[in-house]
């Protein structure tokens, strides 16, 4: 019988927009338990789970998670093992810890129906027919761009920004106006998707000499009050990503700036880009991006992106609103939930003052849980077991185990990730 409680290892992954060597949290939070860091490399992402592309361990034995949990299936749970038809020990969610200073690509998560279509096509590409909902929480100032604007809001700048109003024939322009004046739902989607997939398949000589004049007008002259809000973001991603097409997405997109502990949903097909920041990450057990923007030409897929893209505007609907953690817990008020409303997942951020104790109920469902900051004790089965962790080591918990999480003489931070399944 497997312990209830137990450490795992996690792999890192290098992509050219993470942070370079410790200045990631990536690479502090992997180099404190066995990661040698290297200080010329990019440190993007941390994962915790089964997915094959960056398996977690057991730490010691060195064996799968995933071949451990399809040994002990009771730390699933066979309601979790039912509802989301899980084989091989797999978890139904994926976790993350992210740390970028450049922006990642203008990209989408394929809805299942899609997903099952390109893994087919392209399995070299596109590793598995999963979908990819997710939920991002900042653990630095986030920013990021995600869904769409108001059609109004997209009118507003092609009329302040003839550089922007270039890239697109009067007639599309026309029919956007005509839908926002109309209130006409139908009409706004079908003319936001048409300017989307003329800016994405727009001649790349076109894009740079739009580019070229707007930054320059930019940097040298004062702006409209509508152009204001948007310049310095505009600026910057151009800088990041010169020439690329994406730059223009500014003109199209919400623009959110997330302080440390608010937290975003990304629905499948909903268009973001991750900017700069430090953020949790956790979502449906997928690998499956289709990029569009800010990422080398070869990795861009505009038909399949076109294809999965949802239009609908969604100002302000992405922000996840965080509940207070009470049952089973010692009230000591230190752990928030946010739910993103996605069945595959939740996240718990978990703070324990110093001296105090938190204590979860068990739950319905197994989970990761990872130490961002200072060390303590998680103790279980009745307080007869007990494990000490410090930041970066990442723990396995398995389904019904109730833990308190006690701090010493320092606070103790971590993000517990969970699956639940309701009782009938």
């Amino acid at each position: 019988m497997s312990e209830q409680v137990f450490l795992i290892t996690s792999e890192t992954k290098t992509y050219p927009w993470g942070k370079t060597g410790l200045a990631s949290l990536v690479a502090q939070l992997a180099s404190i338990p066995d990661c040698d860091v290297d200080e010329n490399l990019t440190y993007a992402e941390l994962w915790m789970g089964t997915h094959p592309a960056a398996p977690s361990r057991v730490h010691g034995s060195g064996k799968l998670l995933s071949e451990h949990l399809a040994a002990n299936p009771q730390l699933l749970g066979e309601p979790v093992i039912n509802r989301f038809g899980l084989k091989d020990g797999n978890l139904p969610f994926l976790f993350k810890v992210l740390s970028f200073d450049k922006a990642l690509p203008i990209q989408i998560h394929p809805n299942k129906t899609l997903a099952e279509h390109i893994h087919a096509n392209r399995p070299d590409r596109y590793s598995d027919p999963n979908h990819k909902p997710e939920m991002a929480l900042a653990l630095s100032q986030f920013h990021v761009l995600c869904g769409f604007l108001p059609g109004f809001q997209i009118l507003t700048y092609l009329s302040s920004v003839p550089e922007f109003a270039a890239m697109f024939s009067q007639d599309l322009i026309d029919n956007l106006s005509s839908a926002v004046q109309q209130k006409d739902a139908g009409r706004q989607k079908g003319a936001l998707r048409e300017l989307w997939s003329t800016l994405l398949k727009a001649d790349k000589a076109v894009v740079e000499q739009n580019l070229t004049a707007l930054v320059g007008r930019y940097r040298s002259a004062k702006v409209s009050p509508e152009e204001e809000k948007v310049k310095s973001l505009l600026l910057r991603v151009h800088d990041m990503h010169p020439g690329d097409h994406g730059v223009f997405c500014a003109f199209m997109m919400n623009y959110y700036v997330l302080k440390e502990g608010h937290a975003l949903s990304v629905a499948v097909g909903e268009p973001h880009a991750y900017i700069s920041g430090d953020i949790i990450e956790c979502m449906a057990t997928s690998d499956n991006t289709i990029a569009a923007a800010f990422s080398p030409e070869e990795d861009k897929d505009i038909d399949n992106f076109l294809a999965g893209v949802q239009v609908s505007p969604a100002l302000g609907k992405t922000l996840i609103q965080p509940t207070m953690f009470t049952p089973g817990s010692t009230h000591t008020n230190g752990t928030l939930v946010f739910n993103p409303g996605i069945n595959e997942l939740a996240v718990m951020q978990v703070i324990v003052a110093k001296s105090h104790i938190e204590g979860h109920r068990p739950r319905r469902g197994p989970s990761i849980a990872i130490v961002t900051d200072g060390e303590g004790t998680i103790v279980w089965a009745d307080g007869s077991k007990r494990l000490h962790v410090k930041r970066g080591q990442v723990v396995f918990i398995g389904q019904g185990t109730a833990v308190k999480f006690s701090a010493g003489e320092s606070p103790f931070h971590l993000y517990r990730a969970f699956v639940e399944v309701a009782l009938n």
